[in-house]
């Protein structure tokens, strides 16, 4: 997979963290969080294929297999230089955390997943959806799609989100974004999961309607993970409903 735009910043020295986004969103999710992350991590983000500043997929490329993000993120770490590293990823972005877990252990120093599942959604449900975003378009969709993302609390105290995120979805391109879509109704990591000597994280929203509290619960059996952490009022992306709460969250988690 080429042409995936990286950012790198911070401190050579220090911890590497790698932050993975969700679908239809990119690595700008995590500039809330981002500034006090570099005081302690030397801070990785990427962006999925054709979201944010990476290059869409070709239209006439095959469906992407099971392994094409987890192998494609691993090979640019190899290429800077970071053999291990924290990952935090959210909803598809946790899905490449799961692979991590079970595929490169030996590569993660901890994995914090947010807002995610072994298995999201149903494959009818999202080849329907691909099907829709490439009859209809995502500038279409956008207004629909981005309401799923956040709480009506998150929608009342931040007037500008849902705005922001609608404009930058109808950005995305439809291919890769349905090809996406196809992968996740593909997914199904509740066979390959189980107890991990790793540190795992796992933190959901209050009133996440995508990735429900009770599905990150069957992750935390899956996992064998004690303690689900549940932030209240926020739905889908803890990164831009909470910033602050979740780093607090990843920093209390990784000190220990």
């Amino acid at each position: 997979m080429k042409n995936l735009f990286f950012t790198l910043e911070g401190d050579s020295s220090k911890p590497a963290i790698v932050l993975g986004h969700p679908l239809g969103m990119n690595s700008r999710v995590w500039d809330g969080i981002v500034p006090d992350l570099l005081k302690q991590f030397r801070v990785i983000r990427w962006d999925l294929p054709g979201h944010g500043l990476s290059a869409a997929l070709d239209s006439n490329s095959s469906p992407l297999t099971a392994n094409a993000l987890v192998d494609t993120l691993i090979e640019k770490c190899d290429e800077l230089g970071i053999k291990q590293f924290h990952y935090v990823g959210t909803s598809i972005g946790g899905m490449i955390g799961q692979q991590l877990v079970t595929q490169y252990p030996e590569r993660l120093l901890s994995a914090t997943l947010t807002n995610t599942g072994a298995k999201i959604g149903s494959k009818d449900a999202w080849l329907t959806r691909q099907q829709d975003v490439m009859a209809l378009g995502l500038k279409s969709m956008a207004a629909t799609l981005v309401l799923r993302w956040f709480s009506e609390h998150s929608v009342q105290t931040k007037p500008a989100l849902a705005s922001y995120w609608q404009e930058q979805l109808a950005h995305v391109d439809d291919f890769s974004y349905g090809a996406l879509c196809a992968w996740l109704g593909n997914m199904d990591l509740t066979d390959t999961l189980g107890p991990s000597s790793l540190p795992i994280q796992l933190i959901c929203g209050e009133k996440d309607v995508a990735t429900t509290p009770e599905l990150m619960g069957t992750l935390a059996s899956l996992l064998q993970v004690d303690k689900l952490e549940v932030i209240n009022q926020i739905g889908h992306v803890p990164s831009v409903e909470s910033p602050d709460q979740l780093t607090s969250l990843l920093k209390n988690f990784i000190s220990q």
